[in-house]
């Protein structure tokens, strides 16, 4: 299932990277439209990376799980004289037959899923671009190497421990598991979290958006990290969780013990709860206040009392601007990623501020760029920039760096002088108001535009940026999801199942069949508690490290926590991982018992 999940992914991103990269050579493509395309691939391509990391991370846990399962079998093969090659080649077989199988639902299932996925972004209002389709080999060739290369990579590790099981394991009918790290986990669990740990030191010079990225990118190493040591972690942390409830319940006591004394079941199921945990809360609360740091620039910024929306009226702009009773007048036009200003109007109405040279020395070739831009290219003052005015390449020096505050300036702001005949004929989306001793409901009353005052525009601006977030979470996070909620399941019914004979002995001694689904439950929640805590842990690094960042240049900056999807993720870990339980414990009760 994973594997086929990822291969519709690698088809999807394939796929739309190929027909955005085609499109954007077409002719005739306004810069909005360009801007448009490059942000559908920017988004595929995050949404492709992190489901791809779920993907091997799904896989490997699995298999290792599994092979750590299949002791006694691969001890009975070495016992008639399978070599440790042969029990090598055996695993990443099966692994190769998998692959191909998934591979192939996969490409069938890829076409409808692409489709489904534009769909929803037209419907949405985020493409309004035809895209023109890459011949469909490109993706077949990708996902079948791809599908392969997951599979292989995945189960690798688990083949070399299954070539190093010993005859002798198949005459053991108990065994201690071994609870300590091998050498290389320890060093790669140490290197993985000596990084993120490293950012407290540099936290005075990390800006908010090399926060944002970091609550993006670190999470996965933090995860990468604390499985390395799972078998020690997911363990002690489950055992203490049950203390609360060991001492009312003998079944809660026998699922704590369990969880103390066990190190594969914790392990494996603790993983994938703790990745979607970690990835998918840090995310959401990434976005979160990275809309609470856009409205509190807005709020520094914005100096005049009213916004006025055009809603593509391009008599609007013109009344304002004309009319001599309204005090200030500043039509916003955006031509892909450049706007053209008026300094001295902007920095009236937009609270434009140079951080970095001086705004008076935008000139014919010389433009202002936002502090992210800058931090993006390595444009620096001084230095070149490329954009496009009427679709022609211009090359221009960077004069002045402003402060950021993507509400309401472009990333590279130029002069009427360097902003081409064009402009003129854009209608500006939004016109900064102060209007003086002007009725700006009566002067526009036979247009469509709507006034609001600062406070509504701002708001009104927050719920469209959250709304449009809301949406890319889904898109971003909605495989890792998938992914993370089968290895859970999985991991359960797995470790169930191997505890067939232990269940039915409980059961000959007396317990009932809803004593076994309580154990079995106790057991499943406390891992899944532990792994959720050490997830909420990664999450509040990652909140935190933004929140200091945001807020230490800006005041009054609002604190927006997404309690609704925290709590989502939260219950749907629980509940898959306890209905899992449930129905692994009702087969394994009443399966024969084996002698």
């Amino acid at each position: 299932m994973a594997l086929s999940c990822g291969v519709v992914l690698i088809a999807v991103a394939t796929t739309l990277v190929g027909a955005v990269d085609v499109s954007t050579r077409r002719e005739g493509l306004s810069a909005a439209e360009r801007l448009q395309l490059e942000d559908l691939a920017a988004m595929v391509g995050i949404m492709s990376g992190v489901a791809l990391f779920m993907a091997v991370f799904v896989v490997s846990s699995t298999f290792g799980f599994v092979i750590a399962a299949r002791q006694r079998e691969l001890g009975l093969l070495r016992l008639v004289g399978a070599t440790p090659r042969q029990v090598r080649r055996l695993v990443l077989g099966e692994s190769a037959v998998v692959a191909v199988v998934a591979t192939a639902a996969g490409l069938v299932l890829a076409v409808p899923a692409t489709w489904a996925l534009l769909e929803l972004l037209e419907a949405k209002g985020l493409l309004t671009v035809e895209l023109t389709m890459p011949p469909p080999w490109v993706a077949w060739t990708v996902c079948t190497g791809g599908g392969v290369g997951v599979a292989l990579l995945g189960s690798w590790r688990a083949s070399k421990r299954a070539a190093r099981v010993a005859p002798v394991a198949a005459l053991r009918e108990a065994g201690l598991e071994r609870r300590r790290p091998s050498v290389a986990q320890i060093v790669i669990g140490t290197l993985c979290l000596a990084g993120p740990a490293s950012i407290f030191v540099l936290a005075d010079e990390i800006s908010p958006l090399v926060a944002m990225i970091v609550g993006i990118l670190v999470p996965e190493l933090v995860v990468v990290g604390l499985v390395c040591f799972g078998r020690l972690l997911f363990p002690w942390l489950g055992g203490l969780m049950a203390r609360p409830f060991a001492r009312r319940d003998v079944a809660a006591r026998l699922a704590r013990d369990h969880v103390h004394t066990g190190a594969r079941t914790p392990a494996a199921l603790g993983a994938p709860i703790l990745a979607i945990a970690a990835i998918a809360g840090s995310m959401i609360v990434t976005l979160s206040f990275a809309a609470d740091w856009s409205t509190a620039l807005d709020r520094e910024h914005l100096q005049v009392p009213a916004v006025v929306e055009t809603n593509g009226d391009r008599d609007v702009a013109g009344r304002l601007t004309s009319d001599p009773d309204v005090r200030l007048a500043d039509p916003r036009r955006v031509i892909g990623e450049h706007e053209v200003i008026d300094v001295h109007l902007v920095e009236q109405t937009r609270g434009l501020t140079a951080v970095r040279g001086s705004l008076d020395d935008l000139g014919d070739d010389r433009v202002a760029v936002t502090e992210t831009y800058a931090s993006d290219s390595g444009a620096g003052l001084g230095e070149q920039v490329r954009f496009r005015v009427d679709g022609e390449p211009v090359r221009a020096r960077v004069a002045a760096v402003v402060r950021d505050a993507p509400d309401l300036f472009a990333e590279v702001l130029v002069p009427p002088a360097l902003g081409g005949a064009r402009a003129d004929r854009v209608v500006p989306d939004v016109v900064f108001v102060d209007p003086g001793s002007a009725d700006l409901d009566a002067l526009l009353a036979d247009t469509s535009a709507t006034v609001l005052s600062k406070d509504a525009w701002i708001a009104q601006t927050d719920a469209e940026t959250r709304a449009g977030n809301q949406l890319g979470l889904w898109v971003l996070l909605g495989p890792a999801g998938l992914y993370a909620g089968i290895a859970i399941v999985n991991s359960v019914l797995v470790g169930v199942s191997q505890r067939r004979r232990q269940l039915r002995t409980v059961a000959l001694l007396g317990a009932t069949d809803d004593q076994l689904r309580r154990m079995a439950t106790w057991e499943a929640g406390f891992v899944s508690a532990a792994a959720l805590l050490l997830g909420g842990l990664v999450t509040g690094f990652v909140g935190a490290l933004i929140r200091y960042a945001i807020t230490r240049d800006l005041a009054d900056v609002p604190m927006t926590m997404p309690w609704l999807p925290l709590t989502a993720i939260v219950a749907t870990c629980l509940g898959l991982a306890v209905v899992a339980a449930l129905a692994g414990a009702r087969l394994a009760a009443r399966s024969p018992g084996s002698g």
